[in-house]
């Protein structure tokens, strides 16, 4: 019996390690690369491929409560690398995702979240935003079958970088597709590759004189230079200058106090971004205050979640928009 279950041990180690070997060709589409850090599945074919030095994707780390809410949800910036496969005929998401879960943690990854249906839910899919990839004309690839899901995310961190993958595969049961021949019973595998890195500055920091004669002007300013880490209130290195620039306007026009406006985009639910905002326009003003010597009583941090929007939050570029710091003349003046 021993020997047996040897055997069969050795078996399903082997179709393991065989299931990221490489040598075989593929049909993939043009201009499409798989990631440096993450192995194909053997005989699998890229249909869809995106690729975004910059960016931000939200990634699940929960069940999902309906189609639009998830319990729990991480933002994360970074060089974006979105790949969708098909898998060969005959093999099963679990299968699939066991593979990836195997290698990855052989290179140093390791599990933040996953599961089937169970843990997931009937409307993961949906709520996670893999209903946006869609085959032609508009139907969408990777919702049609919530029985068969699997799903992961995992993480390696280094000195100065992380790197997560989010990994979703279902199984097409329903129709054969037009786009690339996928078939009925064919697995799909979306592998969303994030490279959490510091992103280049180019923008020129606004300087103590020009918000004030914006302010003067408009009433308020919107500031990008102040820089938070993903899904916290912790001010990045990189906001100094303008937080300088801030208490150098107020040091110079003694009469002038300010709201601080924490804005996010539209990124988890609207109580989640609202308690966000707040905290880091708190986190500015206790800067300004503790360093600076500003006085409390001239600032007063307000967060107002995705309420006042400057773009559409449907794309990358207006998400970015919309993730500001504010400084509004605030005329109810309190006791100095």
């Amino acid at each position: 019996m021993r020997n047996k279950c040897r055997v069969v041990i050795v078996g399903f180690l082997c179709l393991m390690a065989a299931a990221f070997a490489g040598g075989s060709a593929h049909a993939d589409i043009e201009g499409s690369a798989d990631h440096p850090a993450v192995k194909r599945y053997e005989g699998a074919e890229i249909i869809k491929y995106n690729f975004q030095e910059y960016s931000e994707l939200t990634i699940a780390l929960g069940k999902a409560r309906n189609s639009s809410e998830i319990e729990e949800e991480m933002s994360a910036e970074g060089a974006v690398t979105r790949l969708t496969y098909k898998v060969p005929l005959g093999r099963s998401p679990l299968e699939v995702i066991r593979n990836y879960e195997q290698d990855l943690q052989a290179d140093g990854f390791t599990v933040i979240f996953g599961g089937g249906t169970k843990d997931l839910g009937s409307y993961f899919a949906e709520a996670a935003g893999y209903k946006e990839i869609k085959w032609p004309p508009n139907v969408p690839a990777l919702t049609l079958n919530s029985d068969s899901q699997r799903y992961l995310v995992m993480e390696k961190r280094d000195d100065d970088t992380s790197l997560l993958v989010a990994l979703y595969a279902v199984e097409n049961r329903f129709w054969a597709s037009d786009l690339k021949d996928v078939e009925k019973g064919q697995v799909l595998l979306q592998v969303d590759i994030i490279e959490r890195t510091e992103m280049e500055q180019k923008m020129v920091t606004i300087t103590a004189k020009e918000m004030a004669s914006v302010i003067a002007t408009a009433g308020s300013i919107a500031l990008y230079g102040i820089y938070f880490d993903s899904d916290k209130a912790d001010l990045k290195p990189e906001s100094v200058a303008t937080i300088t620039e801030i208490a150098i306007m107020l040091n110079d026009n003694d009469d002038l106090s300010l709201l601080v406006v924490g804005h996010t985009d539209n990124a988890g639910s609207f109580s989640y971004n609202s308690e966000l905002s707040e905290k880091r326009a708190t986190t500015v003003v206790d800067e300004l205050v503790r360093k600076h010597g500003i006085q409390a009583a001239r600032l007063r941090p307000v967060g107002v979640s995705y309420a006042c929007p400057v773009a559409s939050n449907k794309s990358e570029e207006g998400r970015a928009l919309n993730r500001r710091v504010e400084l509004v003349e605030d005329t109810d003046k309190r006791s100095l």
